[in-house]
């Protein structure tokens, strides 16, 4: 599909580097820089402000302090892809990135922080985001793993991926201890991040990751309806806590999950045209 050279929507507009932009779901569309050092000042202040106000949406708390941190410390400079979810009326709802990086000697997409708003988030766009970041860097080395790590505190997140890509594959996880290549790589992720010392690699615990923050990272607590998962959440995982999940993804797994999601798509939409009903 080829992409579009104007954004639908004027706050996008007039930057130095536009977005390219292309679909990403049915009604959604995907803003996407792959330069974003290249963004002067004046944009990179008005994405500022777009991302912080597209975060205390999407979180119920005021996320201004720790997007004015990573500015400060080089966001635009240091990530590698940054991009924006538009709705059907053009206008942003969602965000993400990525960071292109090796640990321990393997190829590793490090997710950066992502949300989308409350009234978009049964359209399944944070997970389909996610997939358009892995396939861009995953099909272009389609014989070598990659690894793709995130950090969060949210079960929903969490379980997500399990859900996604196989409880199994993703770590940590209660079928495998974490194995030693995986410690690894995430011990030199979270060097990278300013973890270092704070990371438990049995465990893949970051203790106090959220310590940015001034206030609480969710405005609610944040569940994912599993009983088992919610209360690992809630007896190990503290209030600035984080899971550094890690999961080792080659083409064919990509591509299995790609069919999934696609199938999982089909049928929504038959189910609510009443495809599956019977007189």
């Amino acid at each position: 599909m080829p992409a579009q050279t104007r954004p639908p929507c004027p706050q996008l507009r007039g930057l130095s580097v536009e977005p390219t932009v292309r679909r990403l779901s049915p009604g959604y569309r995907l803003a996407r820089w792959e330069r974003p050092d290249l963004l002067g000042p004046q944009c990179r202040e008005r994405l500022q402000v777009l991302l912080r106000s597209l975060a205390a949406r999407a979180f119920g708390a005021d996320h201004s302090d720790y997007w004015d941190a990573r500015v400060e410390g080089g966001f635009f400079d240091r990530i590698s892809t940054l991009a924006l979810i538009l709705g059907p009326d053009g206008e942003p709802v969602g965000w993400g990135g990525y960071h292109r990086q090796c640990f321990a000697g393997r190829r590793v997409v490090y997710l950066d922080a992502a949300g989308v708003v409350p009234e978009h988030r049964r359209f399944g766009l944070s997970a389909a985001l996610a997939l358009r970041f892995m396939a861009r860097e995953i099909w272009s080395h389609p014989w070598a793993a990659t690894y793709v790590l995130l950090r969060t505190r949210h079960p929903a997140v969490y379980a997500g991926w399990r859900k996604g890509l196989g409880a199994d594959r993703v770590f940590p996880n209660e079928y495998r201890a974490v194995p030693a290549r995986v410690r690894r790589v995430a011990q030199e992720a979270a060097h990278w991040l300013g973890d270092g010392p704070r990371l438990e690699p049995e465990g893949l615990l970051v203790r106090d990751a959220y310590r940015v923050f001034e206030g609480q990272v969710y405005g609610c607590k944040p569940v994912c309806g599993d009983a088992r998962i919610d209360g690992f959440f809630a007896e190990r995982v503290g209030g600035k806590d984080a899971l550094m999940v890690v999961v080792r993804v080659n083409a064919p797994l990509l591509a299995w999950a790609v069919a999934v999601r696609g199938l999982r798509g089909c049928v929504r939409r038959w189910s609510r045209a009443g495809v599956f009903r019977h007189g």
